[in-house]
């Protein structure tokens, strides 16, 4: 698997999805890189790991999965941000995200939907970061106004799922 430093329109894409939670100037974009196979992954990893990586062979993956990139219909690259990114930009999220209470976080983390009820703190709407009362990253949501917000991935995926 080859990787690579990110191409200056890969990271304009990036940017511009990272806006909508954080500010971005806070953000260390030198340790995303790309890896290449079939897929456009992009990874988060400090120089040393990428420096060491050509040591071995057959290398699946290096780094944390950050997100990857698919080719639209259009021709036009779209970036998906993984939940393993969103971890790592957590602890600055700032925009687009909910804070839900203790009972609503468990409800959430078995893969169910969130009622506005629970809600104790709401910034933004469409793609949301769902955060505990400890502001920890539970998942992502969809919220479209009214009085649902729609799962679309949580942490407890990969024990009900994932593993």
């Amino acid at each position: 698997m080859k990787h690579r430093h990110l191409k200056d329109e890969e990271l304009k894409i990036i940017k511009t999805q990272l806006n909508n939670y954080i500010d971005v100037s806070l953000f260390d974009f030198d340790k995303l890189y790309i890896m290449e196979d079939e897929k456009i992954e992009v990874i988060y990893a400090t120089k040393e790991v990428i420096e060491n990586a050509h040591k071995f062979t057959n290398i699946h993956f290096i780094g944390i999965s950050f997100g990857s990139f698919e080719l639209k219909q259009t021709g036009k690259y779209k970036f998906t941000m993984s939940l393993e990114g969103m971890s790592i930009i957590a602890d600055n999220i700032s925009k687009n995200y909910i804070v839900v209470n203790d009972k609503s976080e468990t409800l959430f983390l078995y893969g169910r939907d969130i009622f506005k009820s629970s809600i104790i703190e709401m910034n933004g709407a469409g793609r949301v970061a769902v955060l505990n009362e400890q502001r920890e990253l539970l998942g992502m949501g969809n919220y479209a106004g009214g009085d649902i917000v729609k799962t679309v991935v949580d942490k407890g995926w990969y024990l009900r799922k994932g593993g």
